[in-house]
């Protein structure tokens, strides 16, 4: 029996064929992707989900691309001023108490905010861009992304803060 596999795989017509495939079977086993492609060739790749907010964030967040974030956090922040006192984020009165009088808290703060969140989003781009014109050029990339988020993270939760102030809800 041993005497008969040996001569067919010594064979060079039947041999050689049956050796290769072996072989590649053996090779496409091996190097096969743990799952179905995403997208075939010349297929459209499925749209993120974009519906509402939260998911246009969470799909910002998994891609890095916050200055998409900030943008609208800043819209949602001066449509919530708008909202309360019928004037955008940047038409807030210099006056405190002209602005009291409209219906704006902490006017000081909101102003102090719309300025970090504007410092933010160049600091976004340079990040998302890859830009070798950053002004803490010091610092490495994965270094600046990371004193960047943990920047993002204190004023999102100030802005939260002065969306709950002004009663605001989407």
């Amino acid at each position: 029996m041993i005497h008969i596999v040996l001569g067919v795989l010594v064979d060079p017509r039947v041999g050689l064929p049956v050796v290769l495939l072996s072989a590649a079977v053996v090779l496409w086993m091996a190097g096969r992707p743990s799952a179905d492609p995403v997208r075939r060739r010349r297929e459209p790749s499925p749209p993120a989900p974009d519906a509402d907010p939260v998911s246009r964030t969470y799909v910002a967040l998994r891609r890095g691309a916050y200055s998409e974030i900030l943008d609208s956090t800043y819209d949602r922040l001066d449509r919530a001023v708008d909202a309360r006192a019928g004037v955008g984020l940047r038409e807030i009165p210099w006056s405190t108490r002209s602005a009291v009088a409209k219906g704006i808290p902490d006017p000081r703060g909101l102003r102090r905010t719309a300025d970090a969140l504007d410092s933010l989003i160049v600091w976004a781009v340079a990040l998302e861009t890859g830009s070798p014109l950053r002004w803490d050029f010091w610092r490495t990339y994965e270094s600046s992304r990371t004193q960047f988020q943990r920047r993002l993270a204190e004023h999102l939760g100030v802005v939260d803060r002065h969306l709950t102030q002004l009663g605001f809800t989407p």
